[in-house]
């Protein structure tokens, strides 16, 4: 495959199902071309971090094997409740129902939950049942509650009385629940008991009590596998809220450290799953599982996924480190990778909801994150080498590695080229941008390199370490340089950071670090200073929001056409090339051209499409694009023509003298001083008027005459290029408003009074594409 592939543009999809606030988006859209593109039906890919069902399912659907692995079994359930069968929602119901009456003494366990949570609403002082309580975490008491009271309309919030304190406090803070909890994560005698009692100990003891029952309760019933495993997440979720780290009257997504905070809150953990399930039910279970789609083939076992080529998957709890012993060597045609992120927090947390739910060996795999406390780059650079270095045996010669990747985060992009680097897989390609993620494809070693290598060496000779800093810092400036040169406009740090990596790896240094001694600093540490060297921070206002952008000021004497231009310049010949596309392949057609350093942003490119095409139907149904009629080229050509006589005629019927001499279509002049420059464009290129154009004498008021289907592009352009909106004193005037003062006549004053009427564009358009 040719560079061309490597670049595919897809916004990201937010997961859904248990533990969503935790996993980061979902490049499912690209995954999903990668696949296509790099693999033929009955190959087997492999999702080698599954944190979710989006890789497998797509790989799946079109006709492929695919293998889900993960060490976390939580994230398995997760995938799985996106990709199995639904259970059927009187089964779901019924198995629910079940757990409700299951009786607690002399009444059903929902009764005895809801006494629990019993509270007087804050407003008419009537019985009703807590949605949740905020305690005080220093004076250990509930000083505020919302309860749904069945006099009053809707929950009422208000402050706790003493009946509300007295039945928080009757649940003994290390009582049956606590021990029960504690061994259940841990054994007895285990040296890190006392790290899982600080995670057992975020739970209030009211929660921790109803949370133990229902675990029991769950693990009496008997169900069949989706039911179970639907039950499973709903309890999953009841676990995740149910805890002490969320703070009230806080607006925090997910928890960031293992602290209870001051003012927390303590929800009821039976309306939580409650709650869950009427969610399901009335979604169709899983939202994000298509309501007409045919079920998916699970495998029984690897063994049968192997044997047979046809369509069909499986998930296995298993470290990535052990691969090489599960999969037979080079079975894999693509290996997936959307990296695991190093966060304790939420590894500690499934640690101890794993062996609440699982009396499994996948579960006590986890026990050793329960008290890991350092989750940083270096570490997951480590585990990620690992991995990356298991996968190397397993992949077929002519397979492919792409690791896929939301967030613009220098310092995952730095880890996933060293391990990838230090693993010896060589970079073939590569795309980024702040819309659409960063993708980085990379082929396995050579069989040479398989020989020679081991983890963290390379087959590259080695140099000094003094020589080795040196050079990374050179060609890391160089790179940095070469980035901004090749797109030849001011360029977002994340690019430049990605820039130098994918370069660093290519060229074989990062595979040479791994001599560097542990005490030295990153690559990314190492190259710093030398990188930003005499750039210059810009800001610009697109259409998405404001950027922060790095130029260097130099470049600017060697006139380079910026890659807003060459974009659209990119469509426009595929327009003209073919009048009629689909989306996905005119994007494809775009991003194959642009790629590496000069991959366009993604609000860029949809722009132009827009401008040069229109949907056949609603942008929202279509997915087809048409070039507009009007930008037929010989079309074009004409309408330029008479344009440059309709300026003649009309700037002489206002008492200018005109010419068509020099560098600008038609000058108007008085005196002998230009008084007007008209520069008549059916694009909206700007930087070869407005940076790199020829000078504009004093006095004279330089126009730009455009087609008001460019109208949205061009603003688009001058909001993400500071340097073009530096310039003041162009006017915009769009073709059909030349048209219409060359038409209604007028004096000079007339003409200066109408020609700023038909403005460059609204403000706060929004380009709705992809």
């Amino acid at each position: 495959m040719d560079r061309q592939t490597w670049c595919v543009p897809a916004r990201p999809v937010s997961p859904r199902g248990p533990l969503a606030r935790y996993r980061p988006p979902v490049l499912a859209t690209a995954g999903l071309q990668f696949v296509q593109q790099l693999t033929t039906p009955g190959d087997l890919v492999l999702d080698l971090f599954c944190h979710g069902p989006s890789f497998v399912r797509g790989t799946v659907r079109t006709g492929r094997r695919a293998v889900g692995l993960n060490v976390n079994p939580l994230l398995l359930l997760t995938a799985s409740l996106g990709i199995a069968p639904r259970p059927d929602s009187a089964a779901l119901n019924a198995a629910f129902t079940d757990l409700a009456d299951s009786p607690k003494g002399d009444i059903p366990f929902r009764r005895y939950v809801a006494e629990l949570y019993g509270s007087r609403c804050p407003t008419c002082s009537a019985k009703g049942v807590a949605e949740w309580f905020a305690w005080d975490r220093e004076a250990r008491y509930p000083y505020e509650k919302r309860v749904r009271c069945p006099d009053c309309e809707g929950a009422q919030e208000g402050p706790t009385d003493e009946e509300d304190i007295a039945t928080a406090r009757r649940f003994e803070r290390r009582g049956l629940a606590y021990h029960y909890a504690l061994t259940r994560a841990i054994p007895l005698q285990h040296p890190d008991r006392e790290r899982a009692a600080e995670l057992v100990e975020l739970y209030t003891p009211r929660n921790l009590s109803i949370l133990v029952d229902v675990l029991r309760r769950l693990e009496g019933l008997e169900l069949e596998r989706s039911t179970k495993a639907t039950l499973d997440g709903i309890v999953l979720d009841a676990l995740d809220r149910g805890s002490s780290l969320d703070p009230h009257e806080e607006k925090r997504p997910r928890p960031r450290l293992l602290r209870i905070p001051t003012r927390y809150l303590e929800r009821n953990v039976w309306l939580v799953m409650e709650g869950e399930l009427n969610r399901l039910l009335q979604s169709g279970l899983d939202q994000a599982q298509p309501a007409n789609a045919s079920p998916l083939q699970r495998a029984p076992d690897l063994s049968h996924l192997l044997s047979d080529q046809s369509p069909a998957y499986t998930l296995i709890p298993s470290s990535t480190r052990e691969v090489g012993n599960i999969l037979p060597a080079h079975s894999v045609r693509l290996v997936l990778i959307d990296p695991p992120r190093p966060d304790g927090v939420f590894w500690a947390l499934c640690a101890l909801w794993a062996s609440w739910l699982w009396d499994t060996p996948a579960a006590h795999a986890m026990r050793p994150y329960l008290a890991r406390r350092r989750f940083d780059w270096d570490w997951h650079q480590g585990a990620l080498q690992s991995a990356l270095t298991a996968t190397v045996p397993v992949l077929a010669p002519d397979g492919n590695l792409v690791t896929l990747f939301f967030e613009q985060d220098s310092e995952l992009t730095e880890s996933v080229c060293l391990a990838a680097s230090r693993s010896g897989y060589e970079l073939v390609g590569w795309g980024c941008g702040p819309e659409m993620g960063c993708y980085l494809a990379w082929k396995p070693p050579s069989q040479s390199h398989r020989r020679r290598t081991h983890p963290g060496q390379t087959a590259t000779d080695s140099v000094e370490e003094e020589e080795l800093i040196v050079t990374l810092s050179e060609t890391a400036a160089y790179l940095a340089e070469e980035c901004l040169r090749e797109r030849g406009e001011p360029t977002p740090r994340s690019m430049i950071h990605t820039a130098i990596q994918t370069g660093l790896s290519a060229q074989g240094l990062l595979g040479q670090t791994s001599n560097l001694p542990e005490e030295a600093a990153s690559p990314l540490d190492l190259t710093a200073q030398a990188t930003w060297q005499g750039l210059e921070l810009l800001g610009a206002e697109t259409m998405d929001g404001p950027w922060n952008l790095l130029w260097l000021p130099s470049l600017d004497a060697e006139g380079i056409e910026p890659l807003g231009d060459r974009a659209e310049q990119v469509v426009l010949e595929a327009f003209q090339s073919q009048p009629v596309w689909e989306e996905k392949e005119l994007m494809r057609h775009v991003y194959g051209h642009l790629c590496g350093p000069v991959t366009p942003d993604l609000p860029l490119v949809t722009s132009c499409i827009r401008s040069y095409g229109h949907p056949q139907g609603s942008v929202e149904q279509s997915s087809t694009w048409q070039r507009r009629e009007e930008d037929d080229p010989d079309r074009r050509r004409q309408e330029v023509k008479t344009l440059r006589d309709d300026l003649v005629t009309l700037g002489k019927r206002l008492g200018y003298r005109t010419s068509r001499s020099g560098d600008w279509d038609v000058r108007w002049r008085e005196e002998q001083q230009d008084a007007y420059l008209f520069a008549i464009s059916p694009t909206a290129v700007l930087a070869k008027y407005l940076l790199f154009g020829p000078p504009v004498p004093t006095g004279a008021r330089p126009c730009l005459v455009f087609p008001g289907g460019r109208a949205e592009l061009l603003v688009h352009k001058l909001r993400r290029d500071p340097r073009l909106a530096r310039v003041k004193d162009w006017e915009y005037i769009k073709f059909r408003h030349l048209r219409r003062l060359t038409a209604e006549g007028g004096d000079r004053r007339t003409f200066e009074a109408v020609l700023h009427l038909d403005p460059v564009t609204e403000e706060g358009i929004q380009i709705p594409l992809m």
